[in-house]
């Protein structure tokens, strides 16, 4: 935060004296006079910082002081933070702008995360003094206007002993509160019930707080320690006592309390305060567009992300990160390069995180530049996105698989993207996987092999995988005492959550920040929806996606085959051998792409000649016999597919807008009608496609 705001950003502030900051009106004295709550601290003229209202009605004399500080202030001179150990104290009140938070016990699972809320403000307060050379919340507030606001922070703990039986460590904080809040701003205002109560402590020192306390009020029926006097049983409905420090205790009669509903309508539309303590807690997932920005329609990629700085940057947003010390969320950006493990219990969401990198990458990386590996567990429509390359599932064939990823660690040719959902299962069933898996945890990372693997437990790792998990995602685990970040800090996890987890807190070893997981899905479209928008016509092999080839880039396309297949087969150590007998050997390859050429120009010829003509096939198998391809010289076949693919290129270069569109039947698979752009992005695809044949099994 600045040290100076711009007089157009200066907080509102209302324009009564100093001396009636923080006071209000509470009742009467017998002589009519009235009887004034003032929260300053004593050199300020008031009597705070601190106090403890004990009694029967507590809670309405707490609703009559925070409308009436409402009315009074605006949220940038006074903010509430209210803590109720029941469910009814402070309803309605958190329509104000002034409150920061209200919790009840219907959501004990906060009060750990509003602990660290106030420690934090705490800290900020403190460095926005110094920043200011000024040593108390009263000097601060008479600096200029400009400087950012800190408004009195009215800390509310009704029904003080359950509190601290339900939450022992709001204790520690509250401690450090009553000693630091007097310089900060801090104010505390605590409640004890009517007595006899099984929580009120049994000594009056209430758990060491009473030595901060600096004024009292007791209502009807008040422990008989809160002002030490047994006048305390004499008190009336409708009245109270207030002492400051040792004085004599002050009768006086309650105020008429204002109805609530016309109080909180009137001051319920106020301007909201400039800095926000308390932001939303974890309960609802983000969608993806929610952290990463808009998605838009790309005339050549389809569905992407807005932000082109996404686009190749091998990171995803997986995940919100909760920060209550600083007052803010931050998006988790996921690196997919080093390797990421995910681990949780059995419906803790590790399959849901698996679906949102794989949106997330499918929505910003284009094949065959990332190529991703699913787990067959994942829904099949998953294997329709362009960016996914292959299965890893019982019924796939490992060897070509395994043969493929050794080849791109050997030469690598962009980024491919292991996923293994349910790693201890597979490492149990593939023994042939594990000297790979191993080779890609040591140096996939720099040779653009990433490994995403999930597992219920981190002790389910081999201890040579688990050494090289550069992200560390831990959700949910069965047993919290296991957790490889802060067994405490699991323990916090809600269990009914899916997507909930930890992650360690940078510079604090031993501490954790929670997070929620991003939904695989866009704000308006569901995940369903959004993979059938990004599924298209592509090919899984080799990962090339037709319509990212735009009419206008199809010539440069072309002419890049002869240096191309010129440099693969170069690379070739016998390029007339075949792997296997049924897979072509390089030369052949090279020979089929320059007769592909050949025989696509002449179909382009034929479809702009006349209309809608049948192509006949080109006996693709066939001419690998009766060409004799493998006998054929090398230079001779690279200078023939030069020209083949210059010829070609020419073409679409003259080809006119209309002509594009024109039809012809293509004869595989199938028999199909296709346009001329189809045509040529076919092409396009069986360059890329054999060009990959050729340098995966050099490499292997």
């Amino acid at each position: 935060m600045p040290d100076v705001l711009p007089d157009d950003q200066a907080p509102a502030r209302l324009s009564a004296p100093a001396s009636d900051r923080l006071r209000i009106v509470i009742g009467h004295a017998a002589d009519g006079t009235p009887v004034r709550l003032d929260l300053k601290e004593a050199v300020d003229g008031g009597m705070g910082p601190h106090g403890l209202i004990a009694g029967d009605g507590t809670a309405g004399l707490l609703r009559t002081t925070l409308l009436g500080l409402a009315a009074a202030h605006t949220a940038d001179e006074v903010t509430f933070v209210l803590l109720d150990a029941g469910t009814a104290a402070f309803d309605g009140l958190d329509r104000l702008p002034h409150t920061a938070v209200s919790l009840d016990a219907s959501r004990p699972d906060l009060v750990p995360r509003l602990i660290e809320v106030l420690e934090g403000e705490s800290s900020r307060r403190k460095r926005l003094l110094v920043a200011a050379g000024c040593t108390s919340h009263s000097g601060y507030l008479r600096k200029t206007a400009n400087q950012p606001p800190m408004p009195a922070l009215l800390l509310l703990c009704h029904d003080l002993p359950a509190l601290l039986t339900a939450h022992p460590g709001l204790l520690d904080t509250l401690r450090r509160l009553g000693w630091l809040g007097r310089a900060r701003g801090i104010h505390l205002l605590l409640t004890v019930p009517a007595g006899p109560n099984p929580h009120v402590p049994a000594d009056p020192e209430l758990h060491g707080l009473a030595g901060y306390l600096s004024y009292r009020i007791a209502l009807p029926h008040a422990p008989g320690f809160v002002l030490d006097s047994p006048t305390t049983n004499a008190i009336t409905p409708g009245h109270g006592l207030l002492r400051l420090g040792t004085d004599q205790a002050l009768p006086f009669t309650l105020a008429t309390a204002t109805p609530a509903g016309t109080a909180l309508d009137h001051l319920g539309s106020g301007r909201p305060p400039t800095h926000r303590i308390w932001l939303p807690p974890l309960d609802e997932a983000p969608a993806l567009d929610e952290l990463a920005g808009p998605v838009v329609s790309d005339p050549d990629h389809g569905l992407v992300f807005a932000d082109r700085t996404l686009h190749g940057a091998l990171q995803v947003p997986v995940a919100v990160l909760d920060k209550p010390r600083e007052h803010r969320r931050d998006t988790v950006w996921l690196p997919i390069a080093g390797h990421v493990a995910v681990v949780g219990g059995h419906g803790s969401g590790k399959s849901t995180i698996l679906r949102t990198i794989i949106a997330a990458l499918a929505l910003s990386h284009t094949a065959p530049a990332v190529r991703v590996l699913v787990p067959e567990s994942l829904d099949t429509v998953h294997r329709q996105l362009p960016v996914v390359h292959g299965v890893l599932g019982p019924t796939t064939a490992d060897d070509a698989l395994r043969n493929d990823l050794y080849a791109a660690l050997d030469l690598p040719r962009g980024d491919t993207v292991v996923i293994i959902d349910d790693w201890p299962e597979f490492w149990a069933t593939r023994p042939a996987w594990h000297e790979l898996l191993l080779d890609i945890a040591r140096r996939g990372s720099g040779r653009g092999v990433h490994l995403i693997v999930t597992a219920g437990r981190w002790s389910d790792f081999d201890p040579r995988v688990t050494d090289h998990f550069g992200s560390r995602l831990e959700l949910r685990l069965t047993d919290p005492a296991e957790s490889a970040i802060s067994p405490g800090a699991a323990a916090t996890i809600p269990p009914t959550r899916p997507g909930r987890g930890i992650v360690p807190a940078p510079g604090h070893p031993g501490r954790a920040l929670h997070f929620v997981a991003t939904r695989p899905e866009l704000a308006t479209v569901p995940h369903a929806a959004l993979l059938a928008a990004l599924a298209t016509d592509h090919c899984a092999e080799c990962g090339f996606t037709y319509r990212t080839v735009a009419p206008a880039d199809l010539p440069a396309r072309l002419r890049t085959a002869g240096a191309s297949f010129a440099a693969a087969l170069l690379a070739s150590p016998d390029l007339r051998r075949r792997p296997e007998p049924d897979v072509w050997s390089p030369l052949e390859y090279t020979c089929h792409v320059r007769d592909v050429l050949q025989v696509q120009r002449e179909r382009l010829l034929l479809a702009l000649s006349c209309d809608n003509p049948d192509f006949p096939p080109m006996g693709r198998d066939e001419r690998v016999v009766t060409d004799a391809y493998n006998a054929q010289d090398p230079h001779t076949v690279l200078t023939a597919l030069d020209r083949a693919a210059e010829a070609l290129a020419a073409a679409f270069a003259a080809l006119p807008p209309s002509g594009f569109e024109r039809p012809g039947t293509y004869p595989w698979p199938t028999p199909t009608t296709r346009t001329m752009l189809w045509l040529g992005r076919h092409t396009v695809h069986e360059l890329v496609h054999h060009l990959y044949d050729i340098t995966r099994r050099t490499a292997a």
